[in-house]
């Protein structure tokens, strides 16, 4: 599905240029210094209007690009994964022999060598990271060593139910990165993007699927006690994957399985109770120079607007309503 953000390029992700070029040899020298990558065609009398936004992420890093013309974009081969998703117009890249086109319900996931085709109304938002970080969250969550190269199908269909929480984990990195102008604490950043490759490992296809389609064995009750008071200690740090598996000693799938059937909820359901009632605690006793936004995001939520309606959910008033209250207004009985 296409991305429902701002389409002015300037302003997205919050406004953090990268690169701007309206000549070819501008051009040639940004793709080379910010991507490491080179021009492949471009037409001689073409009107460049080239423009990258780009947020940095604990493990890869988040781009918005379009360049105003049609434009072939070559990448070497190395260790860097891509995932590209269309915002607007039309684009494909040459992997290998086959092309894949990114469009509204196909995403592309490249690596290595590959040219990516830009119409000249081509936009596109794309996550990028070192493949041995993918290596190393397929480890984690499946509970198997990863020593072969992970390789992906090209095409990732977005028409399919299980592609809804890939783009909507997507949208919301998206949007914390439009919408927030300070700096965006490591605790949100870092849990957005392992929730994006989460879901991206099991959206799909590629070379090591079987890990993750065989049935997930049970954890012990102590593994997931385990599990509860690491997240319980570590409220305010980033609740990462592959923590919960050393602490545990035992695959997220089978932590998630079991975690849920005793408890009713997954471990990051658990981690969001305990930072929404450590957020009302900070709501009650902050002075009057805190904002809900700033609470917010201390303690992990970086989206305020679902911060807001979750706290309202769990207990019954909102965020603004209880900082008045705190603020020297007595609460009503």
């Amino acid at each position: 599905m296409p991305l429902t953000s701002n389409p002015a390029a300037s302003g997205f992700l919050g406004a953090r240029p990268a690169f701007s070029a309206i000549t070819r040899e501008e051009l040639a020298a940004a793709l080379e210094r910010h991507l490491g990558a080179e021009i492949a065609t471009l037409p001689r009398s073409a009107g460049i209007q080239a423009r990258a936004n780009c947020i940095k992420l604990p493990l890869g890093e988040l781009w918005s690009c379009a360049y105003g013309v049609p434009i072939g974009v070559r990448f070497p081969d190395g260790d860097c994964a891509r995932v590209q998703f269309q915002r607007a117009g039309v684009g494909a890249t040459r992997v290998g022999k086959e092309s894949v086109a990114v469009t509204d319900t196909q995403a592309c996931i490249s690596e290595g060598a590959t040219v990516i085709d830009f119409g000249a109304d081509f936009q596109q938002v794309v996550w990028r990271a070192p493949r041995h970080a993918l290596r190393r969250k397929l480890a984690a969550i499946s509970g198997s060593p990863v020593t072969r190269n992970l390789t992906f199908t090209p095409s990732l269909q977005l028409d399919r139910p299980q592609a809804a929480l890939l783009t909507s984990i997507l949208e919301c990195m998206v949007q914390a990165a439009a919408t927030v102008t300070q700096t965006m604490p490591r605790i949100v950043l870092e849990e957005l993007e392992q929730a994006f490759i989460g879901a991206l490992l099991t959206t799909s296809e590629h070379s090591h699927r079987a890990l993750l389609d065989r049935m997930p064995r049970k954890v012990a009750p102590w593994q997931v006690r385990r599990a509860e008071g690491y997240i319980a200690a570590n409220w305010d740090k980033p609740i990462t994957i592959e923590a919960l598996a050393e602490v545990t000693g035992s695959s997220m799938r089978s932590l998630f399985r079991t975690f849920r059937q005793a408890r009713g909820c997954s471990p990051r359901e658990f981690a969001r109770r305990v930072r929404l009632e450590k957020a009302r605690t900070m709501l009650e006793a902050e002075n009057a120079g805190t904002t809900v936004t700033e609470i917010a995001l201390r303690c992990g939520f970086g989206n305020p607007s679902r911060f807001a309606k979750d706290f309202a959910k769990a207990f019954g008033e909102t965020p603004s309503e209880v900082l008045r209250w705190s603020r020297g207004r007595r609460k009503p009985e």
